[in-house]
């Protein structure tokens, strides 16, 4: 991708939200951005234990297990396939939505590794006309460094349950990078096909 350093960040989505609220300030966090610092705080927890850190496929299993929790990863796939997923098979599209989840868990359980201080703070959340789509905004600290904003795109689904679709690094998205990416790929290759060999060969590495 050619803006690595917001694809570089992408991996606080999962595990390093560690929020400076006081313990008896939980109760004013919004439903989405408790479900944000619940969810990171699992994956925080878990992946610092030796057994985790020293064991990158007990970490990327664990890592699999909470993503389907609060991120909705087939709507993920399905926006960065963008209009191209008119054209996918039912085997391409699942193929492509199992190997492009793949390639995030490992992504953020190999960035957990080089995990450092950082803190974030939650700013106020941005919610519009519709009920059921809002953004959870955050800002990301670290000694020394400039702070990073991080917003995160949610949404309702029909069970009620809020999911994260894409997140903006310093207004970076997620989905516009890698659907910018995959489009190169498939318009070069002239199928889908191309693309998920391409996820099926990082994520064999």
């Amino acid at each position: 991708m050619h803006n690595r350093r917001p694809l570089s960040l992408l991996f606080f989505l999962f595990c390093l939200v560690t929020t400076l609220y006081p313990p008896n300030a939980a109760a004013n966090l919004t439903p989405p951005q408790q479900i944000i610092q619940n969810s990171s705080d699992r994956i925080q927890q878990t992946l610092s234990q030796p057994l985790y850190r020293n064991d990158f496929a007990r970490a990327t299993q664990f890592v699999d297990g909470v993503v389907g929790d609060f991120v909705d990863m087939e709507r993920v796939a399905i926006l960065v396939l963008g209009r191209h997923i008119r054209q996918a098979t039912p085997t391409q599209r699942q193929q492509f939505i199992k190997e492009f989840r793949t390639l995030l868990v490992r992504t953020y359980t190999k960035a957990f590794q080089e995990y450092t201080d950082w803190q974030i703070t939650f700013a106020p959340q941005i919610s519009g006309e519709d009920p059921t789509r809002t953004i959870v905004r955050t800002i990301v600290d670290q000694p020394g460094q400039q702070p990073i904003n991080i917003n995160y795109r949610m949404m309702k689904n029909r069970s009620g349950e809020w999911k994260v679709f894409d997140i903006l690094i310093e207004g970076v998205s997620l989905v516009t990078n890698y659907r910018s990416t995959f489009n190169r790929e498939i318009t070069q290759t002239g199928s889908i096909d191309g693309v998920i060999k391409m996820l099926v060969d990082r994520n064999r590495r």
